[in-house]
């Protein structure tokens, strides 16, 4: 073969594994980079003031939502739900406040991955997660439309106790049709170990969770 031809062969195989080496780096820094930003995104969410004590129920429903749209995003980056959490919650040695509030009430870090977990499961299931369209609409915090159209529910009502409608944990998707379903004893179970995992992050006090649990509690029947 003509050195010529050779070298200029030789040099064009460099230059190619270069160019791939330059795009998979690239490919790799991007989503690594995207992955930041949507763990320094959640962390937002599950902040105390966006997800235990929002402002309104609106911030509180939108919050929510927007959280259940980057599990999304994270898992379709390849990040399993389990994982992103486990990072998520994580205290970092450079940033060792970004896991404070959860050293000090661990069930907030329960509260929050049941919660989300339990509200992306829930999306799935309702088809809100079904193409972007629908994803976009969670990221803007709206319920997207769907064939089988859903609402947010609160586990405990807040007629029970004011100020839990701004509660996230106390939120759950559901079909539209059973938004107002009496509930059975599946959902009373989940009232009253809601109720006493709110009392242990300091959510609520002892005495409202005594209320609560009274409220659920199975009534005697009466006796003539």
């Amino acid at each position: 073969m003509d050195p010529r031809v050779a070298a200029i062969l030789k040099w064009t195989v460099y230059g190619l594994l270069a160019f791939v080496t330059f795009i998979y780096v690239s490919r790799y820094h991007k989503r690594e980079t995207r992955k930041d930003e949507l763990v320094a995104e959640m962390r937002a969410q599950v902040s105390e003031a966006s997800f235990y004590r929002a402002m309104t129920e609106k911030d509180a429903r939108t919050t929510f939502l927007r959280s259940i749209a980057i599990i999304d995003d994270a898992k379709k980056l390849g990040v399993e739900p389990t994982v992103f959490f486990d990072t998520v919650f994580g205290t970092k040695k450079e940033d060792p406040g970004a896991g404070e509030e959860f050293e000090n009430y661990p069930s907030r870090e329960k509260l929050a991955r049941e919660t989300l977990m339990r509200g992306y499961l829930h999306a799935e299931q309702l088809g809100m997660l079904a193409g972007p369209k629908e994803v976009a609409a969670l990221r803007r915090g709206d319920l997207p439309e769907t064939p089988a159209r859903t609402a947010i529910i609160c586990v405990i009502d807040p007629a029970i106790s004011p100020g839990l409608e701004k509660v996230v944990p106390n939120f759950e998707l559901r079909p539209f049709d059973n938004k107002n379903a009496t509930p059975n004893d599946t959902d009373i179970a989940s009232a009253r170990n809601l109720a006493t995992d709110l009392s242990s992050s300091m959510i609520i006090d002892r005495e409202t969770e005594t209320k609560i649990n009274e409220h659920f509690r199975p009534k005697k029947p009466k006796t003539e």
